[in-house]
């Protein structure tokens, strides 16, 4: 590419105005700065509460895993470490490091094969010593679930040997003829697998194990499973245990072809995997069970076992899972595979064809997007391990069933969305016929048609329960007897989204989860949490006594454990607490076994992440932001008491200008009172005129006190970016009206523009511009054919014509655009036929003649959710108009730029074009003369012209 000289020039030239501020040595963020921005990941902390482990990584580079010690405070850190696990009940930390990025980027250089790319290694840390074992080519490591002090390690495989380019030009041909018959016979043992390691790093026992393909390690740590898998002429499996409590090892099963899935109870008491003898790529499986009573694994379920229905086979696609109690496994099963075929056509004998039908259940395109899955289908089944029987649970016209969530009830529910697939296309809900499933003998009996709501069985397996979008409320149904129950009849207060504004029906606020023993469950106004009686005798209780509606704080339950299935009755329950009037958040205590008054445990102008709490200790480890803050790390008790800050990630953001951010209301032209956000730049001067960038999407006032880290693009604006760069931002909230989303977004966004143009004189009126994706983008290409307020505009993915759009297809899912525009975020809420007019009206390219400002657009060709010639069609009606327009087509990108280099390349070009229409900057050369498809890769047209 040509560098941009000129460019380069001018910054220079401006470097005291732009890059420092008068005021100080702080400096104005600029595009080269994201690479080391850095984000907080895969944060834990210890079940004792003594350890937290957190990763920092830049958005491009070498990256670092931190361990902090919370009682005294002490910071450690291996550099490049990730995926970081403390073994259960000690004192050690075993995490996997990178290479360094710049010798992984130098081997795709040199275009490397996979084997031979730099590899993982592993660190053991014993975290009372601070000594550190570091073990290299690691492929995976695994750790169990409860303290023990045996995890397990799989290298990588050996790279294969290869003779240097001079051996191979001197290799004799006639000695290789005269190789002896006996070395010929000799047959080279192959294996997909690698070395297996046992190890205990406190004893420093260690056992290995060679060409494993499959390991599997106990949750209490006790065994652990693994096959081996060898080929010569043909293939062999042999599956191992081995038991770290005595350090024995036996083969428990051994035979030829392929084993694979094996899967452990909770006790590593019983232990399942599948296997198949043949040799063929397409392989029938079938399932083996090993238990403590027996010294060989032995053959449960194959394809004659009674129950199974015919053609079918225990499917490797589905995982194999065992219920709490042990009694029952669950498997997936599926037709058996067709035999593989040789195929002795040419490619140009061949034709190619998609036959679309008027009946078929989903159209073509969602049928090739779900091939895959289609393809790999199974369907839920269950072997009795006490009895010794196979019962088949779904069926081709029952395809789903799920169970409770220990898989210990007995019922489980069905469903057959296939009747209703059709309707996919054009209604928002995903309809079926539900079914109870007796769990011991197959049989299921219709429960309800058409249900589009959500329904689920309680953890305990007593209660089948609902919401009805039809009622609006929750109901249970015992499912040993009796009628079906309105838990929520007669509450005060609606229990669905009162802010839905889709032409759709609204969905529940949710549940918390319910009290042990299927007692009560616990659901959400949208302020407050109830507790709902299943068998109907209880009047609702309102759990936190009205005090979030009279406050208006909404209160949410923070589950810290999602193993656990239920609330504790005498629970003393965590929730989040967030107001929606001014936006502070925080926490707040309440035990639920009785009513009353959350009490206050922390509550700010802040913005908070769900904390996770140590297992087994008080102990909790949260982050907290506003727009000038990093989410840093805290640790705390568990009221919040004693909460220190752990991680010090952006220690650069001090040297930048950065901005503030407050909450600002006006009265639409709709009447509506509404909420949004304006930013200002660090060093705001109010006698100053700033230009000001109008973003929006939806609602995103609630979001005052969220952090933005300077990053490329990927679509919208950098709000960090923008007001250090000397922007204002303005992001109103949106309210729509059913049918008319253009007007809609009218009346919200150039209210608020004329409101913050007329509350605060710094607002420079002549230099607004507007900017937003997706739906956004759509309301930015409306609202310039409606109004010549904004100097000029950029919109993403946007769509330009209903009428096309809504017959189009979201290549993504495959999906018809149809219930889009009937049902959810379009809000037509009709069909084209039934309201023509509706989707002309709010369809900018028949307004295009108006349009004035100039509009730089981003449309790329691999968009799967917003059809590319969306965009064309609005660009080329411009071009007609002779309108000030461009179009950004990223190559083989998605809706959103996923690629990094595209991401810098549209944040240099967005910003260029508001910095000439909005500070009166240079024209680049791109926007000025465009860029040649002859010239494309080869230059970039940054360069600034000078006038």
């Amino acid at each position: 590419m040509k560098k941009a000289f000129f460019l380069i020039t001018f910054l220079t030239f401006l470097a005291p105005a732009v890059i420092f501020s008068q005021a100080g040595n702080k400096k104005v963020i600029d595009h080269s700065v994201y690479d080391d921005w850095k984000s907080i990941a895969r944060t834990q902390i210890s079940d004792d509460g003594k350890w937290v482990s957190y990763e920092v990584n830049p958005q491009q580079g070498n990256g670092w895993l931190y361990i902090y010690n919370t009682v005294t405070g002490s910071l450690d850190s291996i550099a490049r470490g990730y995926n970081a696990s403390f073994l259960p009940g000690q004192d050690v930390l075993i995490l996997k490091i990178r290479p360094q990025y710049a010798v992984t980027r130098q081997a795709k250089v040199d275009k490397k094969k996979p084997d031979d790319m730099p590899k993982d290694s592993m660190a053991i840390v014993l975290l009372s010593s601070g000594s550190t074992e570091k073990i290299a080519r690691v492929k995976s490591f695994s750790t169990p679930k409860e303290p023990s002090a045996w995890f397990v390690y799989q290298l990588e495989k050996e790279p294969a040997r290869r003779a240097s380019p001079a051996a191979r030009d001197t290799v004799n041909v006639e000695k290789l003829e005269e190789t002896p018959v006996e070395a010929e016979k000799k047959v080279e043992i192959k294996s997909d697998g690698s070395e297996l390691v046992i190890f205990n790093p406190i004893t420093e026992e260690k056992h290995s194990f060679k060409n494993i393909t499959n390991y599997r390690i106990s949750d209490n740590g006790l065994r652990v499973g693994f096959i081996q898998v060898e080929k010569d002429s043909i293939e062999r499996s042999v599956v191992h245990l081995f038991t770290t409590t005595d350090k024995q090892h036996n083969k428990v099963f051994e035979d030829q072809g392929l084993a694979k899935l094996f899967t452990f109870d909770d006790q590593a008491n019983q232990a399942v995997f599948l296997h198949s003898a043949d040799t063929a790529k397409n392989k029938v499986y079938s399932l083996y069970f090993w238990n403590t009573r027996a010294n060989a694994a032995s053959k449960i379920v194959d394809t004659l076992t009674k129950g199974m229905p015919q053609g079918y086979h225990v499917s490797d696609n589905a995982s194999l899972r065992f219920s709490q109690n042990g009694k029952r496994l669950f498997v997936g099963t599926a037709p058996k595979p067709e035999p593989e075929t040789k195929d002795t056509l040419l490619r140009e004998e061949k034709y190619s064809l998609d036959v679309w039908s008027w009946n078929d259940d989903m159209l073509q395109p969602m049928q090739k997007a779900n091939a895959s899955r289609e393809r790999n289908r199974t369907l839920l089944a269950v072997y009795h391990i006490p009895g010794k029987n196979f019962i088949q649970l779904a069926s081709e016209d029952m395809p789903e069933v799920s169970t409770s969530v220990k898989g210990d009830g007995n019922f489980a529910i069905g469903g057959n969305p296939r009747p209703y697939l059709k309707q996919t296309s054009w209604e928002a809900g995903r309809k079926r016929d539900v079914y109870v499933v007796d769990v011991n003998t197959g049989r299921a009996r219709l429960f309800v048609e058409a249900n589009d709501g959500m329904m689920s069985i309680s953890p305990g397996g007593n209660y089948i329960f609902w919401w009805s979008t039809e009622d609006r409320n929750w109901f249970a149904q015992s499912l040993q007897k009796g009628a079906a129950v309105n838990m929520s009849a007669g509450l005060p207060y609606e229990l669905f989204n009162v802010l839905h504004d889709t032409p759709s029906e609204p969905r529940p606020y949710g549940f918390a989860g319910w009290i042990e023993n299927d007692r009560y469950i616990l659901v959400y106004d949208q302020f407050d949490i109830w507790r709902l009686d299943p068998t109907g005798k209880e009047k609702p209780m309102n759990m936190t006594n009205g005090y979030g509606r009279d406050q208006d704080i909404r209160f949410r339950y923070v589950n810290f454990d999602r193993d656990v299935d239920y609330i504790v009755r005498n629970e003393e329950m965590i929730l989040s607490a967030f107001n929606h009037i001014n936006k502070k958040a925080g926490f707040y205590s309440l035990n639920a076994s009785k009513a009353g008054s959350p009490v206050k445990l922390v509550f700010g102008d802040l913005n908070f992440n769900n904390p996770q709490k140590a297992k087994n200790a008080e102990k909790l480890v949260w982050t907290r932001s506003t727009f000038n803050e990093f989410p840093d790390l805290w640790v705390s008790n568990i009221d919040f008491a004693g909460a220190t800050k752990i991680s010090n990630a952006n220690p650069q953001k001090d040297d930048y200008w950065w901005g503030s951010v407050e909450l600002v209301e006006w009265t639409s032209f709709n009447q509506d009172h509404l909420q949004g956000l304006l930013y200002k730049p660090e060093d705001f001067d109010p006698s100053k005129k700033y230009p000001m960038l109008v973003y929006f999407y939806e609602r995103s006032s609630d979001g005052l006190h969220n952090f933005t880290s300077p990053a490329p693009s990927a679509s919208t604006i950098n709000r960090a970016y923008s007001v250090s760069n000397g922007y204002l931002i303005f992001i109103p909230d949106i309210p729509y009206r059913d049918g008319w989303p253009g007007p809609s977004a009218y009346d919200a966004i150039v209210s608020g523009t004329y409101a913050m143009m007329n509350k605060y004189p710094f607002v420079d009126k002549d230099r607004i511009g507007l900017q937003g994706q997706s739906w956004g983008g759509y309301q930015i290409a409306y609202l310039i054919t409606q109004t010549n307020l904004f100097r000029a505009a950029m919109a993403g993915a946007p769509v330009s014509n209903m009428i096309s759009a809504y017959g189009g297809i979201r290549w993504e899912s495959g999906m018809s655009r149809m219930f889009q525009y009937e049902q959810t975020q379009s809000r037509i809420g009709g069909t084209l036929w039934e309201k023509p007019m509706h989707y002309i009206l709010n369809s900018p390219i028949f307004w295009a003649e108006n349009v004035n400002t100039p509009l730089l657009m981003m449309h790329n060709d691999a968009d799967g959710a917003v059809p590319w010639y969306q965009g064309i069609e609005y660009f080329t009606a411009l071009r007609r108009l002779n309108k000030p327009v461009w179009m950004l087509v990223y190559n083989d990108e998605a809706h959103n730029l996923r690629r990094r280099p595209n991401r810098m390349d549209l944040s240099t070009r967005m910003y260029q074009f508001f910095d000439h229409y909005l500070k009166d900057a240079p024209i680049p050369v791109w926007m000025k003369e465009g860029i040649p498809f002859n010239q494309k890769g080869t230059t970039d047209g940054y360069e600034l012209i000078q006038n």
